[in-house]
């Protein structure tokens, strides 16, 4: 799995809004294992952590949120999701992520393909740098 910034198909009409997921197209060998929403407080950020195992899939349904993504080699890469972007990002095992909430009342959808373990978190920046 790498580290994607793909774009969602939107179908508007009079009523509104609808953005379909297929497992098979959208989420190719993703095998879902839990999901989980993030409301965050823009003044702090979230997640901030990498998982061991745990690969995943973020989708703002609300908002827009900055997500920094730092690489094993200690590469950074800054992406913006939104609800109006029409966007989602995949992630993933061993990448550390910090979230900011930029827009308030923002919502994020995660997909995860690991259970939770809190053993399979690295919080530590340091010792994820030199694992």
């Amino acid at each position: 799995m790498k580290l994607q910034l793909k774009k969602t198909k939107t179908y508007k009409d009079r009523t509104g809004s609808l953005i379909p997921f297929y497992k098979n197209i959208s989420f190719q060998n993703f095998n879902l294992k839990r999901f989980f929403f993030v409301y965050g407080n823009q003044k702090h950020f979230r997640a901030d952590h990498a998982h061991k195992k745990c690969n995943q899939i973020l989708i703002p349904v609300y908002g827009e949120i900055e997500v920094k993504i730092t690489t094993k080699k200690g590469i950074e890469k800054k992406f913006r999701l939104g609800n109006k972007l029409n966007n989602y990002l995949i992630v993933p095992k061993l990448n550390w992520i910090r979230l900011k909430f930029v827009v308030k009342n923002s919502i994020l959808l995660t997909f995860c393909d690991y259970k939770y373990d809190k053993r399979e978190y690295i919080q530590s920046f340091t010792k994820f740098l030199k694992k």
